[in-house]
């Protein structure tokens, strides 16, 4: 069947009543463009980044225990760590979601 003739169809059959609208999945179809960029572009990006700032990291452990035994003060190691646990707690959404505090029982929180 050619497309144009299915989409008469499905129209001829919705307006019918053979086919209910409530059957026709349409967030998934609308979400999927979201589903794709954040599965095929997102993740891989991601998980790349943390190898490399892990990998970043191990090379930069014997650095600063040369330095340090150079007598020098500077080490790479605490800047690649944070930036190591930013990446890893998605830019710090994850660390901020879990210090939030709870209002008790009775405590409403204020609109806008």
């Amino acid at each position: 069947m050619r497309p144009m003739m299915m989409m008469q169809r499905l129209v001829n059959d919705l307006a019918r009543g053979r086919i209910q609208l409530a059957l026709i999945p349409v967030a998934p179809i609308l979400l999927l463009p979201f589903i794709i960029v954040g599965f095929v572009i997102g993740f891989p990006l991601w998980v790349i980044s943390l190898a490399v700032l892990g990998i970043l990291r191990l090379i930069a452990w014997p650095i600063d225990k040369g330095l340090a035994a150079a007598g020098k003060t500077f080490q790479f190691g605490p800047y690649l760590r944070r930036a190591f646990n930013w990446v890893k707690t998605f830019g710090g959404l994850a660390g901020r979601l879990e210090k939030r505090p709870v209002p008790g029982p009775g405590v409403t929180r204020p609109h806008g």
